[in-house]
C-alpha cells in the first residue's frame, strides 16, 4: 500500500526532499495522511506541486489538524480530500516577524500580500468560490470542522467511523471461535523455532484441515446465538460469517528469517543478499517481503517472494564503512548490514606479485604492458576520477550559492540545499532552484522563521512567535 505520513511542522520534520523521494518509490493510487500545524510556506508550495505531478490519483486524510501550510497542500494537493471524524482545518492569512528598516518592512509586508493572494487562489479553485471571498476569510485565524471544510468547498467527504460497530462484531466472533476451539481437540501448527538474529520471528499463516462432519449442530447453535445478540435473521448471519465456516481454520505458527552478517561490497558494487531461514522452514513459502529502511546513498531493493535483496553501493562510500537496512517480512523488520572493503589483493595485482606471463596481443588494437607501468597509469585514473567527482561536487555547490544570488532561496537554506542536490540533484532542482528570482523564502504561514540575524541567533519556536505576534498587537 502506498502511504505518505505528513505528521509534523512543514519543512522541518516533513521536508519536501523527503516527500518528493517517497512518490518516486510509489507505483498506483497513493494514500497520504496529514496531522500539521503548518510551517514554511514554500516548503507547503513545494509539497503540494509534488502531489500534483504525481501521475496516478492522491487521496489525502486530514487524521487531527491541517492548518496553515498544511491546510493548502491537502486543498491543492490531493485529487480527493477526505476529512476524519473530528478532524479540523485551519486557514489564514500568510504572517511572518522580522526586523529592519522602513523600506524592509515595506517588502515584507508587499510579500505577505502575494503570498496571501496566491494561497487564496489555491482555495478558491478547489471550492469554486471567487479568491476575494478567501482572502475575505483569510484575515484572521478561521478553523473549519469536518462538516464545515466539506460544506464550504475545501474537502470532498467526511470518513465514516466504523471502529465502535467493527470491534462489536469482532468480539462476537472471537467469542464464539473461543467457544468452538475449546471442544474441538487441539490442533498442530508450525512449530517455534529459535531465533537465529536478533529479530523477531515472522508470523505466518499454515492450515490444518478440520472435517466438517458432526459440526452441523455446532454452526446452528452458534448462528443462533449470534442472531439473538445481534437480532437479525441467522441467514444473515451466516452471509456475513462464511469465511469463518470455510472448511479449513487458520494456525498461526512462527519462522525464523535473518540476512547473513558478512555481506562485503565496494563502492559502486552491486552484490544480491539472500535470506536465510529458520530449521524446518520451506523457504519463503508464506512470507511476503517489502523494502524498508534504506541506508542514505545506497539503493537496495526485494524480490517480494524470494527475498533476495539487491544493494548498490554509491561511489563515495568509505572503506570499512557499514550501512544498515531493514527489510519487512510478514509486517516484521528484519535487519541487514553490509561492509565497504576495499579490493583485495585477489582483486587488483599488486607491486610484490608475480609478473604474470606475457600474453600475446588479440588484435593490433591490444597493447602489454609491464607491471609497474600498469600501476603508474591505474593510480593516474584513479587520481582523475577523484578529481572529477570533487569538479562535480564543485559545481553542484556552485549551483546551490547561485539560487541564493538570485533570490531563489535564502542564505539560511543553503546548508540542506547543498545536501539536497549532492542526494538528488534532479528533486532538489525541484524544490529550491525552481523557485522565482527575487522571491527569497524569509515568510513562512503558521509557525514562521525569523531571520538569523547573527552567528549564535537561534529559530524561535512556534510557542515564542505567537507570543511575540500577539504582544505586538496588544501594544498597538
Amino acid at each position: 500500500m502506498n502511504e505518505i505520513l505528513i505528521y509534523g511542522d512543514i519543512g522541518f520534520e516533513v521536508e519536501p526532499a523527503a516527500i518528493v523521494a517517497q512518490l518516486k518509490e510509489c507505483d498506483g493510487a497513493v494514500d497520504v495522511r496529514i496531522d500539521s500545524y503548518g510551517g514554511d510556506v514554500y516548503a507547503g508550495i513545494s509539497i503540494m506541486n509534488a502531489l500534483r505531478r504525481y501521475q496516478d490519483v492522491v487521496t489525502v486524510h486530514v487524521d487531527g489538524m491541517a492548518a496553515s501550510a498544511a491546510s493548502y497542500i491537502a486543498v491543492g494537493g490531493a485529487d480527493r480530500l477526505v476529512m476524519s471524524p473530528n478532524s479540523s482545518m485551519m486557514i489564514h492569512g500568510a504572517w511572518t516577524n522580522g526586523s529592519g528598516n522602513a523600506a524592509e518592512f515595506t517588502e515584507i509586508a508587499a510579500n505577505l500580500v502575494q503570498i496571501t493572494d496566491n494561497i487564496a487562489g489555491i482555495y478558491a479553485e478547489k471550492s469554486g468560490k471567487d479568491k476575494e471571498f478567501w482572502l475575505d476569510v483569510m484575515q484572521k485565524d478561521t478553523t473549519y470542522t469536518a462538516e464545515q471544510a466539506v460544506e464550504i468547498g475545501l474537502a470532498d467527504e467526511v470518513a465514516e467511523s466504523r471502529k465502535s460497530a467493527r470491534a462489536h462484531q469482532k468480539q462476537l466472533v472471537m467469542a464464539s471461535k473461543r467457544s468452538r476451539f475449546e471442544e474441538a481437540a487441539p490442533a498442530t501448527g508450525v512449530p517455534e523455532i529459535a531465533a537465529r538474529s536478533t529479530a523477531p520471528p515472522v508470523r505466518v499463516e499454515d492450515t490444518d484441515p478440520m472435517p466438517s462432519e458432526g459440526r452441523k449442530e455446532e454452526r446452528m447453535n452458534i448462528l443462533n446465538e449470534l442472531a439473538q445478540e445481534l437480532g437479525t435473521e441467522p441467514d444473515k448471519v451466516r452471509d456475513a460469517l462464511s469465511g469463518f465456516f470455510n472448511e479449513t481454520v487458520a494456525i498461526s505458527g512462527e519462522v525464523d528469517v535473518s540476512y547473513p552478517a558478512d555481506v562485503q561490497i565496494v563502492p559502486t558494487e552491486k552484490v544480491a543478499v539472500e535470506p536465510i531461514f529458520g530449521d524446518g522452514a520451506e523457504g519463503a513459502a508464506g512470507l511476503t517481503f517489502e523494502m524498508g529502511e534504506v541506508a542514505e546513498g545506497y539503493t537496495a531493493e526485494v524480490d517480494e517472494t524470494t527475498g533476495v535483496v539487491t544493494v548498490t553501493a554509491p561511489s563515495g562510500a568509505e572503506v570499512d564503512s557499514t550501512a544498515d537496512f531493514a527489510v519487512n517480512v510478514n509486517g516484521s523488520a528484519i535487519p541487514l548490514s553490509v561492509t565497504v572493503r576495499a579490493l583485495s589483493t585477489e582483486d587488483e595485482p599488486t607491486e610484490e606479485a608475480a609478473p604474470a606471463e606475457p600474453v600475446a596481443p588479440e588484435s593490433a588494437d591490444a597493447v602489454t604492458l609491464d607491471m609497474e607501468t600498469y600501476n603508474e597509469l591505474k593510480a593516474a585514473a584513479q587520481h582523475g576520477w577523484k578529481a572529477m567527482e570533487s569538479e562535480k561536487e564543485s559545481k553542484l555547490v556552485g549551483e546551490v550559492d547561485n539560487w541564493i544570488q538570485e533570490g531563489r532561496i535564502s542564505a539560511g537554506l543553503r546548508a540542506k540545499a547543498v545536501a539536497a542536490i549532492k542526494r538528488d540533484a534532479d528533486a532538489a532542482r525541484d524544490i529550491y532552484g525552481s523557485n522565482p528570482k527575487n522571491t527569497i523564502p524569509r515568510v513562512a504561514v503558521g509557525s514562521a522563521k525569523a531571520p538569523d540575524l547573527s552567528k549564535d541567533a537561534t529559530v524561535p519556536s512556534l510557542a515564542d512567535l505567537k507570543k511575540l505576534a500577539a504582544d505586538r498587537r496588544t501594544n498597538k
